[in-house]
């Protein structure tokens, strides 16, 4: 067997990124490096996440390019690429990029596995994201889910001809102990600063959390990069928050900051299976959550290891975040659940559920 895995670029400090290097480098450190090359659209520096160096790296073009004007050279210099690399399998990452890659493979005898990392709804108002998943569940031999429940978004949302196989993200080893200490009085919250993530939701909802003197002594700490970084500033300014929140660019030492917290919040409107949420329970945090259509609630087992809050309830995330912080023996409760929780997304189980796709299933042509 011999994948090549398409991905705009490796790079990026942001979940699909990191899911990827934790893959690849699990299969390498299985015995498998040598059959995986990462294939950037375009040539980026080095990962943002430890990536084997027994993982191969090729780029299609030098320099940025745009899909919508030079798709054709796109297809025409993946198909290449594939024929002169030998290889029998590429894995595409991007509904955007699979709308020129699958129909580019077509032909080649090659088996074209898509793997989603959000949900079938989530196409962040583009019609070519559309476009490309109605390609791919026609077109492509697998799409590999995070979720169970995404699995039935796209077979009621598309004619899937494609084998479908949920395989969730690994998580982090989880701590080998839940939190004993609950005098941490900061709420933690993690990711890209742009609309999916709901960090302006979880502001305004932090602004009804700081009337509430149950809250005295908490604080609110954002940690992130991204285009909404001057706006939720804006907020953080305008509701005079400031002496209450402290918002922070992205770092590499993340589990630093899961340490120093004492609760984590995901205010996200959508996700596909949250990477920064896995790792917070695996830390033992407790956490309080949006239940968005998927991710939080195959994490988060509601009152047990942590709290889900209706989609968008600003006053109801409010009031979970208080619950939790006037009461202690509950958060340690959910430390213990959560590391439960947590277990069962360990690269010893995720890990040979891609060596099953990979190298026990037949080859669709």
């Amino acid at each position: 067997m011999r994948c090549c895995l398409l991905i705009h670029n490796i790079v990026a400090r942001a979940g699909t990124e990191r899911s990827v290097c934790r893959v690849l480098s699990g299969l390498a450190e299985r015995g498998h490096g040598a059959d995986f090359e990462v294939l950037e659209v375009v040539r980026g520096g080095e990962p943002a996440f430890h990536l084997d160096g027994r993982i191969g790296r090729a780029a299609l073009f030098d320099r940025p390019v745009s899909l919508a004007l030079s798709g054709w050279r796109l297809m025409l210099r993946l198909r290449r690429h594939v024929r002169r690399g030998g290889f029998d399998t590429v894995v595409v990452i991007g509904s955007s990029l699979a709308l020129f890659a699958v129909p580019a493979l077509r032909g080649l005898g090659v088996r074209v596995v898509f793997w989603e990392h959000f949900n079938f709804t989530a196409d962040l108002g583009k019609r070519k994201r559309r476009w490309g998943r109605q390609i791919v569940a026609r077109q492509a031999s697998d799409i590999v889910t995070l979720t169970e429940r995404d699995i039935g978004l796209w077979r009621a949302g598309a004619t899937v001809r494609a084998r479908m196989t949920c395989i969730p993200n690994i998580a982090p080893p989880p701590a080998s102990a839940p939190r004993v200490d609950m005098t941490a009085r900061t709420v933690l919250a993690v990711g890209r600063l742009v609309p999916q993530k709901g960090f302006d939701l979880l502001l305004a909802a932090w602004a009804r959390v700081c009337a509430d003197p149950r809250a005295d002594g908490w604080r609110l700490r954002i940690v992130g990069n991204g285009p909404e970084q001057a706006a939720l500033m804006r907020q953080i300014e305008t509701t005079g928050l400031s002496a209450r929140v402290s918002a922070e660019p992205a770092r590499s030492d993340i589990a630093s900051c899961f340490d120093a917290a004492g609760l984590y919040c995901c205010s996200s409107r959508f996700e596909g299976l949250p990477m920064v949420l896995q790792e917070a329970i695996s830390a033992g945090l407790p956490c309080v959550a949006f239940a968005c259509l998927t991710g939080p609630e195959e994490l988060i087992a509601d009152g047990v290891s942590g709290t889900l809050v209706p989609p968008g309830d600003i006053q109801g995330l409010a009031e979970a975040l208080i619950d939790l912080m006037a009461d202690p023996a509950r958060r340690q409760a959910y430390s213990r659940a959560a590391l439960q929780k947590a277990a069962q997304f360990g690269p010893d189980r995720i890990l040979p559920q891609w060596e099953s796709l990979f190298y026990g299933a037949p080859l669709r042509r």
